[in-house]
C-alpha cells in the first residue's frame, strides 16, 4: 500500500494509461494510448496489486523493463510520472507569460523566417495601421500616422528659356517656363507660371533673379524680388546700388510659406529702377531659378 500524500496533489504529475501484464518483462508506456517517454527510471511510480514499485525496473525510449516478470494475475493500479519541470511537450497555449523569465527570449531563439514575414511589408503602411514601439521596456502600440517620415513632394524647380527685356519701376511676373523638376505636376510652366500644390503643408520657396541693364551701362539703382502668393507680395529682398550705380544685380528670397493643398499658389516677380529710366533684363537660362519643396515637420 502507499502512505503519503494524495498522488493528485503531487507536483508536476503525468498519470500513465494502465499496462496489462502477461509473464513479459517490457511492455510500452503511453498516456491517453499515446507512446510516452518517460525523464528516467527514477521519475516513474507505478503501483501493482496495491505495492507501489521503484528501484526494479528501468526504461528504454517508450518502455518499461521490469526486473521480474509480472504475470497476467498481477493489477497495474496506476502508472504517475513525475519530476521537477516536466519532460512532456506542453499542451497547446499551456505556456503563459507568467512562465517565462524576464529577456528568456532571445533573437537566437526566433526562427529568422518568422522575423522576416513580420518585418517585410508587401506595401506600404495605411495610417491606421499600428507598430509595437518599445518605451522604455513597456511595449505600446502605435498608429503610423505618427511615426512615418513623409516625403518632400510635391517639389518643383524651374529655369527661364531665355532673357526677358522689361521696363524699369515695373513688378513683373517672371515666366520660368523651363521645369527642371516637377515630382506632382503642380507647377504650370506654360501660362500662369505659377506652383499650386495639390498637398497641405509647408514649403520652403526660394526666387533668384539676375536683372542687368539694357544698354550695358551702369545706372542700376535698385532691384526687388518677390514671391507672391495668390496674387499677394508676402515675401521679399531689396538690393540698392543706388550710391555707387552698378551693372548687374542678383536678387535671391527665400521663406517658409504654408499652403492650404488646394488652391494656394505662388509666383515669382521682379523689379528694377535705373537712373536713366532704361529697360533692364532679367537673365534667364542658368541665371535665374524659381523652385520649392514640401517640407518635414
Amino acid at each position: 500500500m502507499y502512505i503519503g500524500r494524495d498522488v493528485d496533489n503531487i507536483s508536476n504529475v503525468e498519470k500513465l494509461d494502465n499496462i496489462t501484464f502477461d509473464g513479459g518483462t517490457t511492455y510500452a508506456l503511453e498516456k491517453s494510448s499515446v507512446a510516452y517517454t518517460p525523464s528516467g527510471a527514477s521519475n516513474i511510480l507505478i503501483s501493482i496489486d496495491g505495492v507501489v514499485q521503484q528501484g526494479n525496473f528501468s526504461v528504454s525510449t517508450t518502455n518499461i523493463v521490469f526486473d521480474w516478470s509480472p504475470t497476467s494475475s498481477n493489477t497495474c493500479d496506476w502508472i504517475l510520472h513525475f519530476g521537477t519541470g516536466l519532460i512532456t511537450t506542453p499542451a497547446d497555449s499551456s505556456v503563459t507569460a507568467s512562465k517565462l523569465g524576464s529577456l528568456a527570449v532571445t533573437g537566437a531563439k526566433l526562427n529568422t523566417d518568422v522575423i522576416s514575414a513580420q518585418t517585410e511589408l508587401a506595401s506600404a503602411p495605411a495610417d491606421a495601421d499600428e507598430f509595437m514601439v518599445s518605451d522604455g521596456g513597456v511595449l505600446k502600440r502605435v498608429d503610423y500616422s505618427l511615426i512615418k517620415g513623409g516625403d518632400n513632394t510635391p517639389s518643383f524647380m524651374a529655369t527661364m528659356s531665355g532673357h526677358l527685356t522689361v521696363s524699369e519701376n515695373t513688378y513683373t511676373k517672371l515666366p520660368f517656363d523651363t521645369e527642371v523638376l516637377d515630382t506632382d505636376g503642380c507647377y504650370d510652366n506654360s501660362s500662369n507660371y505659377r506652383f499650386t500644390p495639390d498637398v497641405s503643408g509647408k514649403y520652403l520657396i526660394t526666387l533668384s533673379n539676375s536683372i542687368e541693364k539694357s544698354g550695358a551701362t551702369s545706372g542700376m539703382s535698385y532691384t526687388l524680388s518677390r514671391i507672391y502668393k495668390n496674387g499677394s507680395s508676402v515675401f521679399s529682398t531689396y538690393t540698392d546700388f543706388s550710391a555707387n550705380y552698378g551693372y548687374a544685380i542678383q536678387g535671391t528670397v527665400s521663406a517658409i510659406i504654408d499652403f492650404n493643398g488646394s488652391s494656394d499658389y505662388v509666383e515669382a516677380y521682379g523689379y528694377a529702377n535705373t537712373s536713366d529710366s532704361e529697360d533692364v533684363r532679367i537673365l534667364g537660362l542658368t541665371y535665374s531659378n524659381f523652385y520649392g519643396v514640401k517640407i518635414i515637420i
